[in-house]
């Protein structure tokens, strides 16, 4: 007979290549700390802490572009809009060949917000970059150990670490990459590779504390089809991530990834690289492939985590994503699967009740269904 496994021997069977007792089902978004952004979320936060299979994430100080700098050479503040539900956030950061410069337009509501202009608009702001002097930030292990203390047998704390696409991503947005992936291919690659070397490093400061986590990080979906072609995924993401997770793996460590989109394209690539668990694989139409056919592709060489839309958590009626639910679990049993949504719980300011009633009837439904499909 199976083991009956506690919440954190689950996911770490998962991460480590094991099968595990039953599927895990996962809350994506849980914190200890966060505020809530509307109360009725406070009985789900509740709920999925005290059944699900928790993974919450932990971060050391850490910046991309120029490290401890950023603290002198960095300016944030906000100004008036001709509406009271926005601010534009304006940041600036002083290079030795001049000021790059940023506009986002925040929500004062909670709603998301987007770019009005980002950093780097041409290859000019890149070799502006390029000019600032870095400096890594000290790094303690002080969070990830007072969070693992409260985490105990429940979860999971992930070490979330940056990733050099999703810094390119931040700097300049998916249109500048594409046009400098082919006008000034070279600059944005040599950007890529630095961002790189600084992640990698950032890794070797978080295990030279002595801490051995599982490693977290979020940013290559912007360089997959159709954002960007396979070859570019191949440059920008394979060759600077597999030299991380390499470190990673050598020290005995694991790592989690979070790629939106269809993974039809790269699926067995990030299995490739070495990533154990792989997020949120995302079903048709968004994706090419379901879960049990990317399940058929990689086998046990890699987790995979996710397959519930939160669109559909948001607006099926309750029948309809419990087919969901079962379907998913179905095709996750017996296999390193967490069921989980496609984006965190809590996204919505103003939830409505079916989103607050669906995301309740997820988190009970899911871990009823893994429950009856136990191993043993």
């Amino acid at each position: 007979m199976a083991k009956h496994m506690t919440r954190r021997e689950r996911l770490m069977a998962i991460f480590e290549g094991r099968i595990p007792d039953r599927p895990a089902v996962r809350v994506w978004g849980l914190d200890f700390y966060w505020d809530l952004i509307h109360p009725a979320f406070g009985p789900i936060r509740e709920k999925a802490f005290a059944i699900t299979d928790v993974i919450t994430e932990s971060k050391a100080p850490f910046d991309l572009f120029c490290g401890v700098h950023s603290l002198k050479l960095t300016k944030t503040w906000e100004e008036k809009t001709a509406s009271s539900e926005w601010v534009d956030e304006i940041t600036t950061i002083q290079t030795p060949k001049g000021v790059l410069r940023q506009v986002y337009q925040k929500s004062t509501l909670n709603k998301p917000g987007y770019h009005k202009e980002h950093f780097v608009k041409d290859a000019a702001d890149v070799e502006k970059l390029l000019s600032l002097p870095y400096e890594a930030f000290p790094c303690t292990a002080d969070d990830y150990l007072r969070d693992t203390a409260k985490m105990g047998d429940d979860g999971i704390v992930i070490q979330g670490i940056d990733n050099p696409a999703f810094g390119l991503h931040r700097l300049m947005g998916s249109e500048t990459i594409a046009y400098l992936s082919v006008d000034n291919r070279d600059l944005l690659m040599a950007l890529a590779g630095r961002f790189a070397r600084r992640v990698r490093e950032h890794v070797n400061q978080v295990l030279a504390t002595g801490i051995r986590p599982v490693f977290g990080w979020v940013g290559p979906e912007i360089a997959i089809p159709p954002l960007m072609s396979v070859n570019d995924f191949e440059e920008i993401v394979f060759q600077n991530d597999k030299n991380t997770i390499d470190v990673i793996h050598n020290a005995g460590c694991r790592l989690w990834v979070h790629c939106h989109g269809d993974m039809s394209p790269v699926l067995e690539r990030f299995a490739d690289m070495g990533v154990d668990v792989l997020n949120p694989i995302e079903p048709p139409p968004t994706g090419r492939i379901t879960l049990e056919q990317a399940f058929a592709r990689v086998g046990n060489r890699m987790g995979l985590e996710g397959n519930i839309e939160v669109h559909d958590v948001m607006t099926l009626s309750r029948e309809a994503l419990g087919k969901k639910i079962e379907e998913a679990v179905r095709a996750g049993a017996g296999k390193r699967y967490i069921l989980g949504m496609c984006s965190g719980y809590m996204e919505d300011p103003f939830p409505t009740p079916r989103l607050i009633e669906n995301l309740m009837f997820f988190v009970e439904e899911g871990v009823r269904l893994a429950e009856a499909c136990r191993r043993g």
